[in-house]
């Protein structure tokens, strides 16, 4: 059963200024300070930076992750412009996700958490597919409209019915920089702070850590238990654990678990076969989109938008 799970990392840091991910000790470039219009990506490009500058009215989710091999592998799938997500490998940029894929494999482990169990259970299974479902690339341009979609995941925790809290969260590690909206429950400064030193304690539990730490920050607000482990999740701080073996083995936002059975909708897809909604199927299981595939490139672009 263990091998069978991987280990995720928070990765969702939405648009802050500063580096986000720092623990990894990889050098971050600075953020840049207006809205981003372009991001030119190559083999050169910090996975980390290029996770958490993608505007969060651009992203659909984004991970970071250690696959069976022990290689940290990242992830970020857009909602924005032609490109469904990029693939990096050991903090290099490896592959491009169509459109199509991405959005099948967003809705079908949506689905999966719905009418199974939580999808990191297999989450090994998952990510080979996806590995295998992306392009080879060494250099691409992506292009912001600026504009968000029901889907995006500032859309997603921003969402009054998934949180008592409208908020803009990031996971990322660093806690400075947070822009996060207070509704009328939370007006007084002692309810505030407690809220935010929860959060905080929240936001340095890290994979590994025991069942029981996490509980003696704060009970979970819902649990749900699956074959091989369980979910612990926190709609008000839009973050979810899986735990297996006593420890926490996956960490995500936004929470697969909440969506799954509180708005499901943004998992469904038109005419899609849910039945082949499986680790080793998800590819098959949406209908067929004419989007125009992503413009890649076997060689570096001559200039990027990450400040030297």
């Amino acid at each position: 059963m263990r091998s069978r799970i991987v280990t995720l990392l928070p990765a969702l840091a939405l648009g802050i200024t500063y580096p986000a991910l720092a623990a990894n000790n990889v050098d971050q470039p600075t953020k840049p300070a207006g809205p981003i219009k372009s991001l030119a990506v190559d083999q050169k490009s910090d996975a980390r930076y290029v996770i958490t500058t993608v505007p969060q009215e651009s992203a659909m989710e984004r991970f970071e992750m250690k696959d069976a091999q022990g290689r940290n592998i990242a992830y970020v799938a857009m909602t924005d412009g032609d490109v469904g997500g990029l693939v990096f490998v050991e903090n290099k940029l490896t592959g491009a996700v169509s459109k199509q894929d991405a959005l099948a494999f967003y809705s079908c482990r949506g689905y999966a958490s719905a009418t199974k169990y939580h999808w990191a259970k297999d989450a090994n299974a998952w990510i080979e597919g996806l590995l295998a479902a992306s392009q080879p690339t060494s250099a691409i341009t992506l292009q912001f409209s600026g504009k968000s979609s029901w889907r995006s995941i500032v859309e997603v925790v921003n969402n009054p019915s998934l949180s008592q809290i409208g908020s803009l969260v990031d996971i990322g590690t660093n806690p400075l920089g947070i822009l996060r909206k207070l509704n009328n429950a939370r007006e007084s400064m002692a309810e505030r702070e407690l809220f935010e030193k929860t959060r905080l304690r929240l936001m340095e539990v890290t994979t590994g850590t025991s069942e029981g730490k996490v509980a003696e920050i704060i009970k979970p607000e819902d649990v749900s238990f699956a074959v091989g482990g369980l979910v612990m999740a926190y709609p008000r701080f839009s973050i979810e654990y899986f735990i297996a073996d006593g420890t926490v083995k996956a960490i995500q936002q936004p929470s697969f678990h909440v969506l799954s059975h509180k708005q499901a909708a943004l998992f469904y897809v038109t005419n899609a076969k849910w039945e082949m909604c499986t680790p080793e199927n998800w590819r098959n299981a949406m209908p067929v989109v004419n989007v125009p595939a992503p413009a890649v490139s076997t060689t570096p672009p001559a200039q990027t938008t990450e400040p030297k």
